[in-house]
């Protein structure tokens, strides 16, 4: 009898963007990759899924810029709440208040949109391997 090697499941990418296609395209591109993903259209709806028992991604793809609550107020919301998720920011401006905050309470990038693949690819193994921002 051999003793079998628990399986890992892939990691887990929440995808929080207010744009259809864009989430839609983010998690076709990482499923590709071999990794699991939730797409959440808000902040809130990603609050409500957490606070509802889902279980806690390996890494967050956040939208800088969406209605009621920005990427960075969630990330601020999560960290002050306790939930430390490595987080990759998605912004299609290089505000001065989104580069100050990178790299710091777990914030691995922020990526300018439109990311090419290899670059969105990079900041999540980042995110994942628990690495600082280079």
């Amino acid at each position: 009898m051999t003793e079998s090697t628990p399986v890992t499941p892939p990691a887990c990418v929440a995808i929080i963007d207010d744009e259809t296609s864009v989430r839609v395209g983010l998690r076709r591109l990482l499923e590709v990759f071999g990794l699991r993903t939730t797409v959440h259209a808000s902040g809130a709806e990603f609050v409500a899924w957490l606070e509802g028992g889902a279980s806690r991604p390996d890494c967050l793809l956040l939208d800088a810029h969406m209605p009621d609550l920005s990427g960075l107020e969630l990330h601020r919301h999560l960290v002050s709440s306790g939930v430390q998720i490595p987080t990759v920011i998605l912004t299609a401006d290089d505000s001065a208040e989104l580069l100050a905050h990178g790299g710091a309470n777990g914030i691995v990038a922020s990526l300018r949109k439109p990311v090419s693949g290899d670059d969105l690819l990079a900041a999540v193994e980042r995110a994942l391997s628990g690495k600082a921002p280079p």
